[in-house]
């Protein structure tokens, strides 16, 4: 009996052992939850530190204008629809770019040249659903003139593509306005100037080099009741339009209050 007593209380303690184990477990178990869902946790405001602390990516564009320091040559971009957000534009020159002895397009006795900055905010398109819209944020010349026609929809030519259907509602044929209703832009002083444009979505804008006078197509479209197309070529600097900066950033100037969404 003396050793079924023994065998019984073994077992009696063998099994209060498992239940120790057991149970340590469990909390060993629950702490290392804990501890993962910590690491988690941290890992998340990691990498939301690292979202924050990332500078919004720049893409960079210099681009040269030749032709004649006379005319005026088109530049054109869409911004980036509701999607993306808000785009951001820059277009601007040092003062004194092109300003070396064999350069100096504009003063030949200086360097001081053409200082620009001319910082844009917008979304979208003319004919898009989104925000469509653009804002003069900041604007300033010094030295020379050479930035005009500023728009969200680009100045531009138009003419019927078939002469036997009405031109586009708001075009005029043979005419010239701030019509071109899938891409915003401006007109850039000629002769040799350069000029860096600084924004926040990628691709780059078109512009037209001064290699010659001629016209470039922005786009041509013919439905069933109108046709249309939209084109650019160099205007004379004679027929200049100088951007009117906002008073206020952010805000419209002139500010027209959004018409009321339906329901």
């Amino acid at each position: 009996m003396a050793l079924e007593q023994d065998i019984a209380n073994l077992v009696e303690s063998t099994n209060q052992l498992t239940s120790v184990i057991d149970n340590k477990a469990k909390t060993i178990d629950a702490k290392m939850a804990q501890l993962d869902s910590r690491v988690v946790a941290k890992e998340a405001q990691v990498d939301q530190f690292i979202q924050d602390a990332t500078p919004e990516t720049r893409y960079v564009q210099t681009i040269k204008i030749g032709g004649s320091k006379d005319y005026l040559y088109p530049v054109w971009w869409s911004f980036p629809d509701n999607s993306f957000g808000t785009g951001n534009v820059t277009i601007h020159r040092n003062y004194a770019w092109n300003g070396g002895v064999n350069e100096r397009p504009l003063h030949a006795n200086r360097p001081h040249q053409s200082a620009l900055l001319l910082e844009l905010e917008g979304n979208a398109t003319g004919w898009s659903g989104d925000a469509n819209y653009m804002n003069i944020k900041r604007f300033s010349e010094r030295y020379s003139n050479v930035a005009s026609h500023v728009n969200f929809q680009m100045y531009c030519n138009a003419e019927k593509v078939n002469p036997d259907k009405p031109i586009y509602s708001g075009s005029t044929e043979g005419g010239f306005g701030a019509w071109y209703r899938s891409g915003s832009g401006l007109y850039l002083r000629g002769g040799g100037l350069t000029y860096r444009i600084t924004k926040n979505w990628a691709g780059d804008v078109k512009y037209h080099d001064g290699s010659d006078n001629l016209r470039r197509v922005l786009r041509e479209i013919e439905g069933d009741t109108w046709s249309v197309r939209w084109f650019v070529e160099p205007i004379p600097f004679t027929d200049r339009v100088a951007p009117i900066a906002n008073t206020i950033p952010y805000v419209n100037h002139p500010y027209t209050p959004p018409a009321p969404a339906s329901a």
